[in-house]
Protein backbone atom coordinates (compact mmCIF):
# COMPACT_ATOMS: atom_id res chain seq x y z
CA UNK A 1 0.00 0.00 0.00
CA UNK A 2 1.16 3.36 -0.53
CA UNK A 3 1.15 5.63 2.03
CA UNK A 4 0.34 9.62 1.56
CA UNK A 5 3.85 10.71 1.96
CA UNK A 6 5.18 8.36 -0.92
CA UNK A 7 2.97 10.83 -3.11
CA UNK A 8 4.32 13.34 -5.53
CA UNK A 9 2.43 16.06 -7.16
CA UNK A 10 2.16 15.03 -10.88
CA UNK A 11 1.59 16.91 -14.33
CA UNK A 12 -2.03 16.79 -14.99
CA UNK A 13 -3.14 14.68 -18.29
CA UNK A 14 -5.39 16.62 -20.44
CA UNK A 15 -7.32 14.94 -23.15
CA UNK A 16 -8.75 17.01 -25.94
CA UNK A 17 -11.94 16.27 -27.04
CA UNK A 18 -14.84 17.24 -29.83
CA UNK A 19 -16.21 17.25 -33.28
CA UNK A 20 -14.08 16.73 -36.49
CA UNK A 21 -12.78 20.08 -37.88
CA UNK A 22 -13.72 21.99 -34.87
CA UNK A 23 -9.69 22.72 -34.31
CA UNK A 24 -8.80 20.52 -31.72
CA UNK A 25 -5.25 19.77 -33.48
CA UNK A 26 -5.01 23.36 -34.31
CA UNK A 27 -5.40 24.61 -30.98
CA UNK A 28 -2.40 22.31 -29.66
CA UNK A 29 -0.41 23.87 -32.77
CA UNK A 30 -0.92 27.00 -31.15
CA UNK A 31 -0.35 25.93 -27.56
CA UNK A 32 3.18 24.31 -28.65
CA UNK A 33 3.70 26.43 -31.28
CA UNK A 34 4.27 23.25 -33.84
CA UNK A 35 2.57 22.67 -36.85
CA UNK A 36 1.02 19.12 -36.60
CA UNK A 37 -2.76 20.20 -38.52
CA UNK A 38 -0.70 20.92 -41.75
CA UNK A 39 0.73 17.44 -41.90
CA UNK A 40 -2.41 15.61 -40.61
CA UNK A 41 -3.35 13.94 -44.13
CA UNK A 42 -6.70 15.39 -44.77
CA UNK A 43 -6.46 17.81 -41.87
CA UNK A 44 -7.73 14.69 -39.59
CA UNK A 45 -6.14 13.54 -36.98
CA UNK A 46 -5.93 9.49 -37.05
CA UNK A 47 -4.68 8.76 -34.36
CA UNK A 48 -4.26 9.63 -30.73
CA UNK A 49 -0.89 11.72 -30.22
CA UNK A 50 0.31 12.65 -27.04
CA UNK A 51 2.91 15.42 -26.27
CA UNK A 52 4.34 17.15 -23.09
CA UNK A 53 4.02 20.69 -22.97
CA UNK A 54 6.28 23.03 -20.41
CA UNK A 55 5.07 26.89 -20.03
CA UNK A 56 6.78 30.03 -19.73
CA UNK A 57 6.50 29.26 -16.16
CA UNK A 58 8.17 26.26 -16.52
CA UNK A 59 4.54 23.77 -15.54
CA UNK A 60 4.67 21.03 -17.71
CA UNK A 61 0.85 20.02 -18.63
CA UNK A 62 0.84 16.48 -20.90
CA UNK A 63 -1.85 16.47 -23.17
CA UNK A 64 -3.78 13.62 -25.10
CA UNK A 65 -5.09 15.29 -28.51
CA UNK A 66 -7.97 12.33 -29.63
CA UNK A 67 -9.17 12.06 -32.78
CA UNK A 68 -12.73 13.50 -33.65
CA UNK A 69 -14.21 11.06 -36.30
CA UNK A 70 -16.95 9.21 -35.35
CA UNK A 71 -15.16 5.68 -35.62
CA UNK A 72 -13.10 6.69 -33.19
CA UNK A 73 -15.54 6.61 -30.36
CA UNK A 74 -13.47 3.86 -28.35
CA UNK A 75 -9.96 5.80 -28.97
CA UNK A 76 -11.62 8.88 -27.87
CA UNK A 77 -13.21 7.50 -24.80
CA UNK A 78 -10.08 5.89 -23.49
CA UNK A 79 -8.59 8.90 -23.67
CA UNK A 80 -11.08 10.02 -21.06
CA UNK A 81 -10.25 7.32 -18.51
CA UNK A 82 -6.61 8.08 -18.41
CA UNK A 83 -7.15 12.23 -18.22
CA UNK A 84 -7.26 13.92 -15.16
CA UNK A 85 -8.85 16.88 -17.20
CA UNK A 86 -10.75 17.14 -19.99
CA UNK A 87 -11.20 19.54 -22.42
CA UNK A 88 -14.32 20.09 -24.91
CA UNK A 89 -13.23 21.87 -28.06
CA UNK A 90 -16.34 22.95 -30.12
CA UNK A 91 -16.34 25.33 -32.81
CA UNK A 92 -18.04 28.93 -32.35
CA UNK A 93 -19.12 28.84 -36.11
CA UNK A 94 -20.36 25.15 -35.93
CA UNK A 95 -22.13 24.29 -32.64
CA UNK A 96 -22.45 21.29 -31.15
CA UNK A 97 -22.32 18.25 -33.72
CA UNK A 98 -22.73 14.62 -33.32
CA UNK A 99 -19.32 13.70 -31.78
CA UNK A 100 -19.94 16.49 -29.35
CA UNK A 101 -21.93 15.08 -27.96
CA UNK A 102 -20.29 11.76 -28.12
CA UNK A 103 -17.44 13.61 -26.45
CA UNK A 104 -19.94 15.18 -23.51
CA UNK A 105 -20.76 11.48 -22.57
CA UNK A 106 -17.17 10.50 -22.73
CA UNK A 107 -16.52 13.24 -19.99
CA UNK A 108 -19.56 12.61 -18.26
CA UNK A 109 -18.52 8.64 -17.92
CA UNK A 110 -14.98 9.69 -16.89
CA UNK A 111 -16.17 11.95 -14.17
CA UNK A 112 -13.45 14.16 -14.44
CA UNK A 113 -13.24 18.11 -14.29
CA UNK A 114 -13.90 19.73 -18.12
CA UNK A 115 -12.93 23.07 -19.44
CA UNK A 116 -15.04 24.51 -23.12
CA UNK A 117 -13.10 25.61 -25.37
CA UNK A 118 -14.82 27.57 -27.92
CA UNK A 119 -12.47 28.39 -31.31
CA UNK A 120 -12.40 29.59 -34.17
CA UNK A 121 -13.29 33.42 -32.75
CA UNK A 122 -11.73 34.84 -35.59
CA UNK A 123 -14.16 33.64 -38.24
CA UNK A 124 -17.24 34.90 -39.32
CA UNK A 125 -20.14 34.24 -37.65
CA UNK A 126 -18.48 32.93 -34.72
CA UNK A 127 -21.26 33.46 -31.56
CA UNK A 128 -19.46 31.99 -27.89
CA UNK A 129 -22.81 32.80 -26.49
CA UNK A 130 -24.70 30.82 -29.10
CA UNK A 131 -22.70 27.32 -28.64
CA UNK A 132 -22.67 28.32 -24.73
CA UNK A 133 -26.64 27.93 -25.10
CA UNK A 134 -26.65 24.79 -27.43
CA UNK A 135 -23.89 22.79 -24.24
CA UNK A 136 -27.16 23.73 -21.97
CA UNK A 137 -29.12 21.94 -23.87
CA UNK A 138 -26.74 19.08 -24.00
CA UNK A 139 -26.32 19.05 -20.41
CA UNK A 140 -23.07 20.98 -20.13
CA UNK A 141 -23.90 24.23 -17.94
CA UNK A 142 -21.47 26.69 -18.52
CA UNK A 143 -20.43 29.58 -16.07
CA UNK A 144 -23.13 32.39 -16.89
CA UNK A 145 -25.48 29.73 -18.20
CA UNK A 146 -26.77 28.22 -14.96
CA UNK A 147 -23.19 26.13 -14.05
CA UNK A 148 -19.74 26.20 -13.01
CA UNK A 149 -18.27 25.13 -16.34
CA UNK A 150 -15.25 26.83 -17.33
CA UNK A 151 -15.77 28.70 -20.66
CA UNK A 152 -12.87 30.40 -22.55
CA UNK A 153 -13.26 31.52 -26.20
CA UNK A 154 -9.93 31.38 -28.73
CA UNK A 155 -8.35 31.70 -31.63
CA UNK A 156 -5.69 29.36 -32.78
CA UNK A 157 -5.31 32.07 -35.55
CA UNK A 158 -4.46 35.08 -33.48
CA UNK A 159 -3.60 33.21 -30.15
CA UNK A 160 -6.63 35.26 -28.42
CA UNK A 161 -7.57 33.24 -25.83
CA UNK A 162 -4.99 30.91 -25.14
CA UNK A 163 -3.05 32.58 -21.90
CA UNK A 164 -6.05 32.26 -20.30
CA UNK A 165 -6.87 28.79 -21.22
CA UNK A 166 -3.74 27.77 -19.74
CA UNK A 167 -4.24 29.44 -16.47
CA UNK A 168 -7.60 27.65 -15.93
CA UNK A 169 -5.97 24.70 -16.89
CA UNK A 170 -3.47 25.05 -13.71
CA UNK A 171 -6.26 27.08 -11.98
CA UNK A 172 -8.40 23.52 -11.93
CA UNK A 173 -5.32 21.37 -11.70
CA UNK A 174 -4.09 22.71 -8.41
CA UNK A 175 -7.94 22.47 -6.86
CA UNK A 176 -7.21 18.62 -6.94
CA UNK A 177 -3.50 18.27 -7.92
CA UNK A 178 -3.16 14.97 -9.63
CA UNK A 179 -0.50 12.60 -7.56
CA UNK A 180 1.51 9.58 -7.67
CA UNK A 181 4.17 7.28 -6.83
CA UNK A 182 7.20 8.05 -9.05
CA UNK A 183 9.57 5.36 -7.13
CA UNK A 184 6.76 2.58 -6.94
CA UNK A 185 5.44 0.29 -9.28
CA UNK A 186 5.77 0.86 -12.66
CA UNK A 187 1.82 0.97 -14.53
CA UNK A 188 1.71 2.83 -18.15
CA UNK A 189 -1.73 3.01 -20.24
CA UNK A 190 -0.87 1.67 -23.56
CA UNK A 191 -2.49 4.91 -26.33
CA UNK A 192 -1.01 2.94 -29.54
CA UNK A 193 1.09 0.28 -30.95
CA UNK A 194 1.83 -0.90 -34.00
CA UNK A 195 5.07 -3.30 -35.55
CA UNK A 196 7.48 -1.07 -37.59
CA UNK A 197 9.24 -2.71 -40.61
CA UNK A 198 12.66 -1.86 -39.21
CA UNK A 199 12.62 -1.57 -35.83
CA UNK A 200 10.03 -4.32 -34.56
CA UNK A 201 6.42 -3.79 -32.15
CA UNK A 202 6.49 -0.29 -30.88
CA UNK A 203 3.85 1.34 -28.05
CA UNK A 204 3.33 4.77 -27.07
CA UNK A 205 2.36 4.97 -23.49
CA UNK A 206 1.52 7.41 -20.29
CA UNK A 207 3.15 6.76 -17.55
CA UNK A 208 0.17 6.75 -14.79
CA UNK A 209 3.05 5.76 -11.56
CA UNK A 210 6.31 4.45 -11.23
CA UNK A 211 9.62 5.57 -13.37
CA UNK A 212 9.51 4.12 -16.84
CA UNK A 213 13.53 3.41 -17.27
CA UNK A 214 15.62 2.01 -20.01
CA UNK A 215 16.40 -1.81 -18.82
CA UNK A 216 13.55 -2.43 -17.01
CA UNK A 217 11.52 -5.46 -17.75
CA UNK A 218 7.52 -5.27 -18.76
CA UNK A 219 4.91 -7.52 -18.46
CA UNK A 220 0.87 -7.79 -19.12
CA UNK A 221 -0.06 -11.59 -17.93
CA UNK A 222 3.44 -12.44 -19.00
CA UNK A 223 7.18 -10.75 -19.85
CA UNK A 224 6.28 -8.71 -23.36
CA UNK A 225 9.57 -7.03 -23.63
CA UNK A 226 12.11 -5.09 -21.71
CA UNK A 227 12.57 -1.27 -22.64
CA UNK A 228 15.88 -1.23 -25.00
CA UNK A 229 15.00 2.60 -25.85
CA UNK A 230 12.86 5.06 -24.54
CA UNK A 231 12.01 8.53 -26.23
CA UNK A 232 12.23 9.95 -22.80
CA UNK A 233 14.39 8.49 -20.20
CA UNK A 234 13.89 7.96 -17.09
CA UNK A 235 10.47 8.58 -18.05
CA UNK A 236 8.48 9.83 -14.47
CA UNK A 237 4.64 10.01 -14.48
CA UNK A 238 2.55 11.77 -16.78
CA UNK A 239 4.73 11.43 -19.01
CA UNK A 240 4.14 10.18 -23.07
CA UNK A 241 6.63 7.69 -24.02
CA UNK A 242 7.34 5.51 -26.82
CA UNK A 243 8.97 1.99 -26.20
CA UNK A 244 11.56 -0.23 -28.49
CA UNK A 245 12.33 -3.52 -27.12
CA UNK A 246 8.51 -5.07 -26.93
CA UNK A 247 8.37 -8.92 -28.16
CA UNK A 248 5.22 -8.32 -29.74
CA UNK A 249 2.30 -5.55 -30.68
CA UNK A 250 0.85 -5.40 -27.29
CA UNK A 251 -3.40 -3.92 -27.03
CA UNK A 252 -4.03 -0.69 -26.92
CA UNK A 253 -5.62 0.13 -23.42
CA UNK A 254 -3.75 -2.69 -22.06
CA UNK A 255 -1.51 -1.52 -18.85
CA UNK A 256 2.12 -2.44 -18.91
CA UNK A 257 3.65 -2.91 -15.51
CA UNK A 258 6.80 -4.13 -14.02
CA UNK A 259 5.05 -7.22 -12.70
CA UNK A 260 2.26 -9.52 -13.91
CA UNK A 261 -0.94 -8.62 -13.04
CA UNK A 262 -4.46 -9.15 -14.53
CA UNK A 263 -5.45 -7.29 -17.77
CA UNK A 264 -8.53 -5.84 -18.75
CA UNK A 265 -7.58 -3.81 -22.13
CA UNK A 266 -10.91 -1.26 -22.28
CA UNK A 267 -11.20 -2.81 -26.11
CA UNK A 268 -10.95 -5.79 -28.29
CA UNK A 269 -10.39 -6.49 -32.10
CA UNK A 270 -12.55 -9.65 -32.31
CA UNK A 271 -15.49 -8.84 -34.37
CA UNK A 272 -18.59 -11.04 -34.21
CA UNK A 273 -18.91 -13.28 -37.21
CA UNK A 274 -21.11 -11.95 -39.77
CA UNK A 275 -24.34 -14.08 -40.27
CA UNK A 276 -24.36 -13.42 -44.11
CA UNK A 277 -20.76 -12.02 -45.31
CA UNK A 278 -21.11 -10.23 -48.40
CA UNK A 279 -17.39 -9.56 -48.74
CA UNK A 280 -14.20 -10.62 -47.29
CA UNK A 281 -11.40 -8.80 -46.20
CA UNK A 282 -7.84 -9.09 -45.53
CA UNK A 283 -6.89 -5.46 -42.91
CA UNK A 284 -3.70 -4.28 -41.92
CA UNK A 285 -3.52 -0.47 -40.07
CA UNK A 286 -0.54 1.40 -39.15
CA UNK A 287 -1.08 1.29 -35.33
CA UNK A 288 -3.56 -0.70 -33.65
CA UNK A 289 -5.90 2.01 -32.36
CA UNK A 290 -6.54 2.67 -35.93
CA UNK A 291 -7.58 -1.09 -36.66
CA UNK A 292 -9.79 -1.50 -33.68
CA UNK A 293 -11.61 1.63 -34.88
CA UNK A 294 -11.67 0.77 -38.24
CA UNK A 295 -13.37 -2.91 -36.78
CA UNK A 296 -15.91 -1.51 -34.53
CA UNK A 297 -17.37 0.38 -37.68
CA UNK A 298 -17.62 -2.37 -40.41
CA UNK A 299 -21.00 -3.05 -41.63
CA UNK A 300 -21.78 -6.34 -40.40
CA UNK A 301 -22.11 -8.28 -44.36
CA UNK A 302 -18.43 -7.69 -43.90
CA UNK A 303 -15.73 -10.61 -42.60
CA UNK A 304 -12.32 -9.47 -41.89
CA UNK A 305 -10.45 -13.31 -42.44
CA UNK A 306 -7.33 -11.71 -40.88
CA UNK A 307 -6.26 -8.43 -39.15
CA UNK A 308 -2.84 -6.47 -38.12
CA UNK A 309 -0.38 -3.47 -38.06
CA UNK A 310 1.95 -3.74 -40.21
CA UNK A 311 2.82 -3.60 -44.25
CA UNK A 312 1.49 -5.61 -46.80
CA UNK A 313 3.70 -8.67 -47.57
CA UNK A 314 3.25 -11.63 -50.61
CA UNK A 315 1.57 -13.99 -48.27
CA UNK A 316 -1.24 -11.63 -47.76
CA UNK A 317 -2.03 -11.85 -51.58
CA UNK A 318 -1.68 -15.68 -51.75
CA UNK A 319 -4.30 -15.42 -48.84
CA UNK A 320 -6.34 -13.38 -50.46
CA UNK A 321 -6.72 -15.53 -53.73
CA UNK A 322 -7.01 -18.75 -51.48
CA UNK A 323 -10.23 -17.18 -50.11
CA UNK A 324 -11.98 -14.84 -52.76
CA UNK A 325 -10.47 -11.60 -50.00
CA UNK A 326 -9.69 -7.77 -50.97
CA UNK A 327 -6.97 -6.40 -48.99
CA UNK A 328 -7.74 -3.07 -47.56
CA UNK A 329 -4.97 -1.25 -45.92
CA UNK A 330 -5.23 2.28 -43.69
CA UNK A 331 -1.48 4.21 -43.54
CA UNK A 332 0.43 1.12 -44.32
CA UNK A 333 3.04 0.32 -47.57
CA UNK A 334 2.13 -1.61 -50.00
CA UNK A 335 5.63 -2.66 -52.17
CA UNK A 336 5.79 -3.02 -55.61
CA UNK A 337 6.73 -6.57 -55.54
CA UNK A 338 2.88 -7.26 -53.81
CA UNK A 339 1.25 -4.70 -56.30
CA UNK A 340 2.72 -7.09 -59.39
CA UNK A 341 1.61 -10.27 -57.26
CA UNK A 342 -1.82 -8.65 -56.72
CA UNK A 343 -2.34 -7.70 -60.80
CA UNK A 344 -0.91 -11.14 -61.32
CA UNK A 345 -3.99 -12.88 -59.40
CA UNK A 346 -6.53 -10.13 -59.94
CA UNK A 347 -6.70 -9.32 -56.34
CA UNK A 348 -7.88 -6.04 -55.06
CA UNK A 349 -5.64 -4.24 -52.92
CA UNK A 350 -6.39 -0.70 -51.82
CA UNK A 351 -4.37 1.63 -49.17
CA UNK A 352 -6.26 4.73 -47.60
CA UNK A 353 -5.05 7.72 -45.26
CA UNK A 354 -8.62 8.75 -44.18
CA UNK A 355 -11.19 6.45 -42.21
CA UNK A 356 -14.35 7.41 -43.98
CA UNK A 357 -12.91 6.90 -47.43
CA UNK A 358 -11.73 3.01 -46.44
CA UNK A 359 -15.56 3.24 -44.72
CA UNK A 360 -17.29 4.48 -47.66
CA UNK A 361 -14.91 2.06 -50.18
CA UNK A 362 -15.98 -0.78 -48.15
CA UNK A 363 -19.55 0.14 -48.42
CA UNK A 364 -19.37 0.16 -51.95
CA UNK A 365 -18.39 -3.36 -52.14
CA UNK A 366 -21.03 -4.36 -49.50
CA UNK A 367 -23.30 -2.50 -51.89
CA UNK A 368 -22.63 -1.64 -55.43
CA UNK A 369 -24.04 1.40 -56.90
CA UNK A 370 -25.39 1.03 -60.16
CA UNK A 371 -24.54 3.91 -62.45
CA UNK A 372 -26.51 4.64 -66.14
CA UNK A 373 -24.94 5.65 -69.39
CA UNK A 374 -27.43 6.43 -71.97
CA UNK A 375 -26.51 5.23 -75.80
CA UNK A 376 -29.66 6.05 -77.61
CA UNK A 377 -33.03 7.42 -77.70
CA UNK A 378 -35.92 7.21 -79.89
CA UNK A 379 -39.22 8.55 -80.12
CA UNK A 380 -42.50 6.45 -79.89
CA UNK A 381 -44.84 7.44 -83.43
CA UNK A 382 -47.21 4.84 -82.91
CA UNK A 383 -48.82 1.98 -80.89
CA UNK A 384 -49.84 -1.82 -82.63
CA UNK A 385 -51.39 -4.80 -81.30
CA UNK A 386 -49.90 -8.39 -82.29
CA UNK A 387 -51.23 -11.52 -80.80
CA UNK A 388 -51.80 -9.05 -77.38
CA UNK A 389 -48.44 -7.64 -77.48
CA UNK A 390 -47.95 -3.92 -77.36
CA UNK A 391 -45.91 -2.71 -80.12
CA UNK A 392 -44.10 0.78 -80.17
CA UNK A 393 -43.31 2.40 -83.10
CA UNK A 394 -40.26 4.14 -82.93
CA UNK A 395 -37.56 5.70 -84.66
CA UNK A 396 -33.96 6.08 -82.86
CA UNK A 397 -33.50 9.88 -82.97
CA UNK A 398 -29.63 9.61 -81.11
CA UNK A 399 -27.11 7.46 -80.93
CA UNK A 400 -28.28 3.82 -81.61
CA UNK A 401 -29.92 1.25 -79.26
CA UNK A 402 -29.12 -2.50 -78.69
CA UNK A 403 -31.55 -5.66 -78.24
CA UNK A 404 -29.16 -6.30 -75.04
CA UNK A 405 -30.20 -2.45 -73.49
CA UNK A 406 -31.91 -1.62 -70.51
CA UNK A 407 -35.04 0.95 -71.95
CA UNK A 408 -36.04 4.04 -69.55
CA UNK A 409 -39.56 5.17 -70.21
CA UNK A 410 -40.11 8.44 -67.81
CA UNK A 411 -39.34 7.10 -64.33
CA UNK A 412 -39.82 3.04 -65.22
CA UNK A 413 -37.15 0.46 -66.50
CA UNK A 414 -37.79 -2.17 -68.72
CA UNK A 415 -36.17 -4.61 -70.99
CA UNK A 416 -36.11 -5.13 -74.80
CA UNK A 417 -38.08 -8.90 -75.83
CA UNK A 418 -38.39 -8.24 -79.32
CA UNK A 419 -36.57 -5.40 -81.89
CA UNK A 420 -37.55 -5.27 -85.50
CA UNK A 421 -37.03 -3.43 -88.41
CA UNK A 422 -39.86 -4.05 -90.95
CA UNK A 423 -40.30 -7.46 -89.85
CA UNK A 424 -37.00 -8.60 -89.45
CA UNK A 425 -35.67 -9.19 -85.93
CA UNK A 426 -32.84 -7.13 -85.30
CA UNK A 427 -29.63 -6.76 -82.66
CA UNK A 428 -29.39 -3.12 -83.02
CA UNK A 429 -30.99 -0.05 -84.79
CA UNK A 430 -28.82 3.27 -85.97
CA UNK A 431 -30.03 6.92 -85.62
CA UNK A 432 -32.95 7.92 -88.21
CA UNK A 433 -34.13 4.23 -88.44
CA UNK A 434 -37.45 3.21 -87.87
CA UNK A 435 -38.43 -0.05 -85.76
CA UNK A 436 -41.00 -1.47 -83.60
CA UNK A 437 -40.41 -2.91 -79.88
CA UNK A 438 -42.05 -5.37 -77.72
CA UNK A 439 -40.92 -4.92 -73.94
CA UNK A 440 -40.75 -7.17 -71.06
CA UNK A 441 -41.82 -6.81 -68.36
CA UNK A 442 -44.50 -4.68 -70.28
CA UNK A 443 -44.87 -1.04 -69.43
CA UNK A 444 -47.40 1.40 -70.08
CA UNK A 445 -46.68 4.43 -73.20
CA UNK A 446 -48.14 6.99 -75.28
CA UNK A 447 -47.28 8.27 -78.55
CA UNK A 448 -44.77 10.99 -78.20
CA UNK A 449 -42.83 9.32 -75.61
CA UNK A 450 -39.03 9.21 -75.90
CA UNK A 451 -37.44 5.55 -74.82
CA UNK A 452 -33.74 5.80 -73.74
CA UNK A 453 -31.35 2.91 -73.75
CA UNK A 454 -28.85 2.57 -71.35
CA UNK A 455 -26.32 0.45 -70.49
CA UNK A 456 -25.89 -0.17 -66.75
CA UNK A 457 -22.72 -0.94 -64.40
CA UNK A 458 -22.06 -1.33 -60.80
CA UNK A 459 -19.45 0.51 -59.15
CA UNK A 460 -17.32 -0.34 -56.12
Amino acid sequence: MISHNEMQTRPPIVVILGHVDHGKTSLLDALRKSDVATREVGGITQNITSFQLTTKDQQPVTFIDTPGHAAFSAMRARGGKIADLAILVVSAVDGVMPQTQESIATIKSAAIPTIVVITKMDLPGASAETVKSQLVENGVLVEGFGGDVPAVAVSAKTGAGLPELLEMIYLMSSLQPPTSDSSGSLECVVLESHLDTRRGPLATVIVKSGTLQIGQELYLDKLVGTAKALSVNPAPPSTPVEILGLTSVVPVGSVLSSAIQSQNPTSSLKRPPSTEPKVKLILKANVLGSLEAILASLPSEVEVVFSGTGDFNESDVLMAQSIDASLFGFGVKIPGSVVKLAETEKITIRNFNIIYELLDAVEKLVHPQETETVVGRAQILAEFKIDALRVAGCKCTEGEILKTNSIRIGDKLTRIKSLKIAKSEAEKVKSGQEFGVVFSPPVDFKIGDTIIAVTIHGTS
